[in-house]
This record gives C-alpha cells, sequence and structure tokens, in this order.
C-alpha cells in the first residue's frame, strides 16, 4: 500500500483547519487501505477538550481521503 504524498497530507490538513481548527496541531494515526482498485486513506485526529462547563472529553475525528487529497468522508465523535 502506499502512503499518503505530501499534497495529499496538505489537502487534508487544510480541511481539517477549516473545519475544525482546534485539531489543527493533532498528528493523526494513518492507515491506508485498497477500494476498489484505489488506494484510500483514513485520518484519525484524537485531542482531549474542555467543554463550556469545564468536563473534559475525547473528541476524535476521522477523515478518510482519496490518493490526490480529496476528502470523501469525516466523521466526528461527540
Amino acid at each position: 500500500m502506499s502512503r499518503p504524498t505530501k499534497e495529499c497530507r496538505g489537502r487534508v490538513q487544510k480541511h481539517l483547519k477549516s473545519h475544525f481548527p482546534e485539531m489543527s496541531s493533532v498528528r493523526p494515526k494513518v492507515t491506508t487501505s485498497d477500494h476498489s482498485g484505489e488506494a484510500r486513506h483514513h485520518f484519525t485526529y484524537r485531542k482531549a477538550l474542555r467543554s463550556t462547563n469545564g468536563v473534559r472529553f475525547q473528541q476524535i475525528v476521522h477523515l478518510t481521503s482519496d490518493d490526490e487529497g480529496k476528502v470523501l468522508k469525516v466523521s466526528v465523535s461527540r
């Protein structure tokens, strides 16, 4: 399996920064899978955050992209 290119990572990071600015400093865990002959890169971002009432919780952002860095799917916990 191929690893995501620098351009792919840059496009994903740009998307993440615009939609989830609090997660932009997090280094993701990246896995790659094959989907109908095309590579899919799965980025997982985890960060402990505080809610407005002071309760700590862990937010997880899963982001899936193609080989060029086009974001195909995003899911967020909480």
